[in-house]
């Protein structure tokens, strides 16, 4: 990875941890983090379970999961820029505090909507996590070999971490209840904050940062209503007049969210980060990605719950081999990306990730573990994995002032393309298993159809998009070269 720079402007060299305490430190935001992330994760195998017990819908289910990652994609832009104004440690603290309180309103839930209004507040305050864990990462380790140790340390944890999350989560589901799925966060997000507090020192706040309150709204809202209409779609169709109207509103609410960025004294989103090419395309690399691995996720859960009938724990030993592709691809990326630029390495690792949505195309009702699910395993583990560290390490060098939210703009991205990833795919498999006229021993032929079909779109959309972060820098390169030639002349 790049040497680079990247230090709050509160944080002198000399009040850095010593050598010893920074990896300490190290252990615990790489802990915080996956905590965040694994809390969307967890779920999708306690999700039956829960389920069955509150009496929801097949819908409110679902939203179970999209809830949470749509109020943590799309709270982590504001809780980046709170971030830089109040210090990171401060709200990465406050974060993990809140985290704990709103897991253990879940976890003691004993109405559908508590649920749902509990995991909305849990995924805002995850937000402030995963808006602070990384931006600190990059403080504590600006540069030279640390650094690459340390984001190729998050990148193992979090492939690990994700895919064993799935194996806990079967665990607590099987002997226990899904409640505690909720419930562990308790303990280790305050143990977590205890070692933050002796670990990492104090920053301090700035007055002169301010917070777009029009932004945050008009993201908040705009994505919100497009995660909806992808929902609405399954149950209601494409056609229907609620449905159209949501998605328009969604896409008039963020372009107004863009126009607000030219008038905004603080931006929420500071428009100089996205100028440079290689932190952008770092941003839209991390969305697509996130669209594939959650995408990919819900479609792996949904066909072994419903054309094999697995347990929670033999469901969660099977993602495994997600954390096999994370480690051996952490193993190897330093040494390419010394040779490679971060570009290719984003869209090589979104065509790896389109590669895995792309084999669940030919599952049927037969199909077995290797031959069905272990390629789409492995490849989505890797291809997610090289985008994220990548996108993490260009994403915050040198954002100076703007740490904060430079790196939650990446998890940011990846959220919000959870969300709608997954609730596109969902509504396709409705539609496709909706459209069909089938018996009843013919039900699960039809879903898996859906399912193989989700998973064609999908690898399509992430495919495209990797194509576009490789060829868009190209031909604007093209365009300066084109210019200076008739400035020449």
């Amino acid at each position: 990875m790049s040497a680079v720079t990247g230090t709050l402007p509160t944080e002198s060299e000399s009040s850095r941890p010593a050598n010893k305490r920074r990896w300490w430190a190290l252990g615990l935001l790489t802990g915080a983090n996956l905590q965040a992330f694994s809390a969307v994760t967890i779920m999708n195998v306690a999700l039956p379970q829960t389920q069955t017990q509150l009496g929801m819908t097949a819908g409110s289910a679902q939203a179970v999961v999209t809830v949470y990652s749509l109020t943590f994609g799309t709270l982590i832009l504001v809780g980046g820029r709170i971030a830089d104004a109040l210090g990171l440690r401060r709200c990465l603290i406050g974060g993990l505090v809140a985290f704990a309180l709103f897991s253990l309103l879940g976890g003691l839930a004993a109405q559908p909507a508590i649920l749902l209004v509990s995991r909305a507040l849990q995924g805002g305050s995850a937000a402030f996590i995963a808006a602070t864990a990384i931006p600190l990462m990059s403080v504590l380790f600006p540069v030279g070999r640390g650094r690459n140790i340390a984001f190729g340390t998050l990148g193992i944890v979090m492939g690990i971490g994700t895919a064993g999350s799935f194996v806990f989560g079967g665990v607590m589901a099987d002997l226990l209840t899904w409640r505690w799925s909720l419930l562990i966060n308790v303990p280790l997000a305050l143990l977590t904050t205890a070692g933050i507090f002796m670990m990492i020192p104090k920053d301090k706040s700035k007055s002169n940062v301010r917070f777009d309150l029009l932004g945050a709204v008009l993201v908040s809202v705009s994505l919100g209503m497009l995660v909806f209409a992808l929902d609405r779609a399954s149950i209601l169709g494409w056609q229907h007049l609620g449905t159209q109207a949501l998605l328009a509103g969604g896409v008039v609410g963020i372009a107004l969210f863009v126009v607000s960025l030219r008038f905004a004294e603080q931006q929420l989103i500071p428009t100089h980060l996205v100028h440079n090419g290689v932190r952008a395309a770092g941003y839209v690399a991390a969305f697509f990605a996130g669209i594939a691995m959650f995408a990919g996720m819900f479609v792996l859960t949904s066909f072994m719950q419903s054309a094999w009938d697995v347990s929670s724990v033999r469901m969660g030993l099977a993602f495994l081999p997600f954390a096999a592709g994370a480690v051996i691809v952490t193993a190897t990326l330093p040494r390419i990306r010394s040779y490679i630029g971060a570009r290719p390495v984003l869209a090589g690792g979104l065509l790896i990730a389109a590669g895995g949505l792309a084999s669940l195309g030919s599952l049927t009702p037969t199909s077995g573990y290797i031959g069905g699910v272990l390629p789409a395993m492995l490849l989505l583990g890797a291809g997610g994995t090289v985008v994220m560290i990548t996108a993490g390490d260009v994403a915050t060098a040198g954002a100076g002032d703007d740490s904060g939210i430079a790196g939650a703009l990446v998890n940011s991205s990846q959220q919000i393309g959870a969300a709608l990833g997954t609730a596109t795919v969902g509504a396709v498999i409705h539609s496709v298993t909706k459209g069909s006229e089938v018996s009843d021993s013919e039900v699960t032929v039809a879903t898996v159809a859906g399912y193989a079909q989700g998973g064609l779109l999908g690898a399509a959309i992430v495919a495209a998009a990797a194509i576009a972060v490789f060829v868009i820098r190209n031909w604007r390169l093209s365009q300066r070269r084109d210019g200076r030639r008739k400035n020449h002349a």
